[in-house]
């Protein structure tokens, strides 16, 4: 994992958040409006708890609830992925990938049920 500044971090959350906002406004321009709508705010809803982790209670804070988030959806991915299921995932990825965890490293840590943030 590489070192992020809380400054960087939130800066990056922040903006992936107002591209989140974009996306919902210009969603019911899509084919599946319903599914694009919910999928951006899903992924806002997850930015703004990670900016509220972070500018609370610190980095590692947001790190272990962005991984305890992505084990429960992980586990809940059985059935149908709705718009939420997946912007929620993709922001928590995103999340991983800003502070350096490749798609690959989470998921192999969540198999082993590693202990991302240490």
């Amino acid at each position: 994992m590489v070192p992020v500044e809380k400054e960087d971090l939130l800066r990056a959350l922040k903006r992936f958040k107002s591209l989140a906002k974009q996306d919902l406004l210009t969603s019911e321009l899509t084919s599946d409006p319903v599914f694009w709508q919910t999928h951006a705010e899903a992924r806002r809803n997850e930015y703004t708890r990670l900016i509220d982790l972070v500018e609370n209670f610190g980095v590692e804070k947001a790190c272990v609830y962005a991984f305890q988030a992505y084990q429960e959806q992980q586990q809940g991915a059985d059935g149908e992925q709705t718009g939420e299921h997946k912007g929620s995932v993709q922001a928590l990825e995103l999340f991983f990938q800003i502070i350096g965890l490749s798609p690959a490293e989470v998921q192999r840590m969540w198999e082993e049920k590693e202990d991302l943030c240490v």
